[in-house]
């Protein structure tokens, strides 16, 4: 998958899917330091490509979280090795072509060196207004939220199959989240 060797991760679209595949794994997270994030950039300016998986290294164990469509989230564990390079035809277009690097994000900066405190699933109210005045509702699945020891909260989210990631995002009754 996006020409990276190894790379096999488990896609989920609710709450349920993502706790029963990942569960353990997300709230073993809590405790550990995050040392270090990679993403894929695009060689010609180093700018992190958002549609592409970020790999976030915690003590002993790497998160590799990627998002498509509006709900699906693709998680994996220690599948992708960032020493081998993309295998991609876009490789051979100088605008195109991605190498593993630093995404070079402030909200990744801020809470670099910290422990995880707490790890949460993220859901969206999605609402949609109907033609007939009637208004249609539903959770969406969004992403992850992670509580560090410094007091910051990294929330990694999907928009349009992009990556966004907010820092210390105030409490909204749009955003729902359950505890890994």
């Amino acid at each position: 998958m996006f020409g990276i060797a190894g790379y096999h991760p488990v896609a989920t679209d609710t709450v349920a899917e993502t706790l029963s595949a990942h569960g353990p794994k997300l709230r073993a997270l809590v405790g550990r330091r995050l040392e270090s994030v990679l993403g894929l950039c695009f060689t010609v300016d180093g700018q992190w490509c958002s549609t592409q998986p970020l790999v976030l290294r915690f003590a002993g164990t790497r998160l590799e979280i990627v998002f498509d469509g509006f709900d699906q989230l693709y998680l994996s564990w220690n599948t992708i090795d960032t020493d081998v390079p993309i295998d991609t035809p876009d490789q051979e277009d100088p605008e195109m072509a991605l190498a593993w690097g630093d995404p070079s994000r402030p909200e990744l900066d801020a809470v670099l060196g910290s422990v995880v405190r707490q790890v949460s699933v993220l859901e969206n109210d999605f609402h949609l207004d109907l033609v007939d005045g009637r208004r249609t509702r539903s959770w969406m699945l969004a992403g992850l939220e992670l509580v560090f020891d410094n007091g910051r909260t990294l929330q990694l989210y999907n928009v349009f199959s992009e990556t966004t990631l907010e820092l210390d995002t105030p409490d909204s009754d749009r955003r729902r989240r359950t505890a890994a």
